[in-house]
């Protein structure tokens, strides 16, 4: 009886380091793929805010070509909205501070 319960025991001492084992080998994995995600993530958000100035950007241009053709004059007025932006954007971060 004792030899059996010996195997037993071997049996089960084998099963849960088998078990042991996947466990630490999914934790592993699974610290990989937080790691993967949160890397996707960060390039998701430059993504993102490329994709927001690429639309000012866009806009600039439209409303510059509407209001004059001209290359030059729509350069002008570019750099006069991108300087408005800027002031725009430095009284907001004032009134947050």
């Amino acid at each position: 009886m004792s030899s059996e319960l010996q195997d037993r025991m071997q049996r089960i001492a084998h099963k849960s380091q088998i078990l042991r084992e996947k466990y630490l080998a999914l934790r592993s994995e699974n610290t990989a793929l937080k790691h993967q995600m949160e890397m996707q993530q960060l390039e998701i958000e430059q993504v993102n805010k490329q994709l927001e100035r690429l639309k000012v950007d866009n806009e600039y241009l439209r409303v510059v070509h509407s209001v004059a053709p001209d290359p030059q004059a729509v350069e002008h007025y570019k750099r006069q909205l991108s300087k408005m932006v800027r002031d725009i954007d430095r009284c907001i971060k004032q009134l947050n501070a």
